[in-house]
């Protein structure tokens, strides 16, 4: 993969570098929402300048279980300073783990046609699928710019 920039396009470092960014939350965390939101403990995200290629891979890793037979389950929001919300949490992009027992997961996501320079946010949303409470003992969130 090369550079791709746009016609007229000015040209600054931070479109020529790739950057990355890392966030991990080693606090056991809670939900009892079947809706997507924060868990207990507020927003949990992690942001990257998007490079001239517009692209940004987002991984996310959990390690989550149920306090019943129930689902738990994590996706995320993803927003550019600029073009605004790009991404919205949904169980077709989403860590599911269905019962008691912690289970490790993790997912890869490349994010396309961003516009180059601006920030873009990540934040994980989680939920569980009926009434129980989703633990979620270990998460991170890694975006790296694609050059």
């Amino acid at each position: 993969m090369g550079t791709h920039l746009r016609a007229g396009q000015r040209l600054t470092a931070s479109l020529l570098t790739a950057q990355s960014a890392q966030s991990e939350d080693t606090t056991s965390r809670t939900t009892t929402s079947t809706s997507y939101g924060n868990a207990s403990g507020g927003a949990f995200s992690a942001s990257v300048v998007v490079p001239a290629s517009g692209w940004v891979m987002v991984e996310m890793r959990a390690t989550q279980r149920n306090s019943t037979t129930n689902n738990t389950i994590t996706s995320w929001n993803a927003s550019g300073s600029t073009s605004g919300t790009v991404y919205t949490a949904n169980d077709i992009a989403a860590l599911i783990v269905n019962g008691t027992q912690n289970q490790a997961i993790d997912l890869s996501y490349r994010l396309a046609s961003l516009v180059p320079g601006e920030t873009l946010t990540v934040t994980m949303q989680h939920k569980v699928n009926a009434a129980s409470t989703g633990t979620y003992d270990y998460r991170q969130i890694i975006l790296v710019g694609m050059p």
